[in-house]
């Protein structure tokens, strides 16, 4: 696993009740030098966020506490912790949600179970009165906090992992049995799980549950090039790799303490190697000063040493564009992309609208598909929470339309006769 050096190592006492939770935990403890235990329960709930969060006055950016607002080295805290898979035996949170970390933090020391293991997201689903592309599909998680120190996201401070990963294997396997109909799990959206591996074992549990699924198939969500456990797995048939890859100025001065753009390409060849599907995000787009030259930099030495079976492009979102600046030092972005932010900040209400305006969103898109056509001309691209009017601006050059979609993470999109039929002309 990554060598990480949490300023605390808190453990729920429900733990101790688990022996294979407690032996997981004490192989991720000697992996960290065994640093010392705080036992605790849903009462020290104040106090783990009080010993382990954000200074105290630190403003929340839209109710989130995003990691650009403080750009600080340290790892996170570790919460070592287990599900409560019946409801009748959690507690109430006994902190107010006060914030993003707040929330997330009173709800797992409280117990959670299934409304954990498993989020939701509609096909083609509707904000703020617009509608965005999407095929949809449930996600599952065992983790919450992430490693990395990206400034845009607010997965910080503390990293709550479930130990108990056999029931949670036995949860998902059963709803794998229940939802015949998507065929892609995403594994897993709030965090990375690869950076704790292979102390944490999760991606051995899973993988088996997959394989012996028949046609359901997992995928590594991640920024990660911590792969070597991956190439040795028993059970790779129903895997799939998909790395986000981001221009070489975004991961070195945006997306702290990531995987250098390198270092990701080169987590892609050794899976792809290791016959392990691979795919890709450029996600998220963020432009940069010189954005054009970096991602034509950074696509063209991905396709010189990966063949990713299916591309996903999406551009920053989901802030204003005074939070935007507030989190990404301004000399960094691209002078005209942060003029048309503005012009169009009056104008802009809805999340995945913000920060950049339709015409930026349809220049930058325009750059990658360009490139990729040229450098890659088999490789299908498709465009993931736009709107149906970005997708009609670059009908030419999308061989995909909103209703013949074969995404990177889709609930659809598992099959790889499904990824060849894409691919066609």
């Amino acid at each position: 696993m990554y060598p990480l050096r949490p300023p605390y190592v808190f453990v729920h006492r429900r733990v101790a009740r688990n022996r294979l939770a407690v032996a997981r935990m004490e192989r991720i403890l000697a992996a960290i030098g065994n640093p010392p235990l705080i036992e605790v329960d849903a009462t020290d709930t104040d106090r783990v966020l009080e010993m382990a969060g954000p200074p105290a006055g630190l403003p929340a950016v839209g109710g989130r506490l995003r990691q650009g607002l403080e750009r600080r080295e340290a790892d996170p805290s570790f919460l070592f912790n287990t599900f409560v898979w019946d409801q009748a035996d959690r507690v109430a949170p006994t902190t107010r949600f006060h914030n993003s970390l707040a929330q997330r933090i009173a709800a797992v020391m409280a117990g959670v179970g299934e409304d954990f293991a498993f989020s939701r997201r509609e096909a083609n689903w509707t904000s703020g009165g617009t509608q965005y592309v999407c095929q949809g599909g449930w996600g599952i998680h065992s983790l919450k906090g992430c490693p990395h120190r990206c400034d845009y996201c607010d997965e910080a401070y503390i990293v709550n992992l479930m130990l108990d990963l056999e029931d949670f294997g036995d949860h998902v396997s059963r709803m794998l049995s229940r939802r015949p109909e998507q065929k892609l799990y995403r594994y897993d959206l709030f965090s990375d799980s690869l950076g704790f591996e292979p102390e944490y074992g999760a991606s051995a549990i899973l993988s088996e549950c997959f394989a012996k699924s028949g046609d359901k198939y997992l995928l590594y969500y991640t920024k990660s090039d911590n792969v070597e456990h991956l190439l040795e797995l028993p059970y790779r048939s129903n895997s799939i790799f998909y790395c986000t890859l981001s221009t070489d100025s975004v991961c070195r001065f945006i997306e702290r303490g990531t995987p250098s753009m390198e270092q990701r390409i080169e987590g892609l060849r050794k899976c792809q190697q290791a016959g392990y599907r691979v795919r890709v995000g450029f996600s998220p787009i963020i432009p940069v000063r010189n954005w054009r030259e970096e991602a034509s930099e950074c696509i063209e030495k991905l396709v010189a040493k990966v063949q990713p079976e299916t591309v996903r492009l999406w551009i920053l979102s989901l802030m204003t564009a005074a939070e935007t600046e507030t989190l990404i030092r301004p000399e960094l972005l691209d002078p005209e992309a942060v003029r048309a932010m503005h012009a169009a900040a009056p104008h802009l209400s809805e999340g995945f609208a913000q920060p950049f305006p339709l015409e930026t969103r349809v220049e930058v898109y325009g750059h990658y598909l360009d490139v990729m056509g040229r450098a890659s001309p088999a490789t299908p691209v498709s465009l993931c929470s736009e709107t149906p009017a970005v997708w009609e601006r670059l009908a030419g050059k999308l061989r995909m339309t909103p209703d013949r979609l074969y995404c990177c993470c889709g609930g659809r999109s598992g099959a790889p006769e499904a990824a060849a039929a894409a691919a066609a002309p």
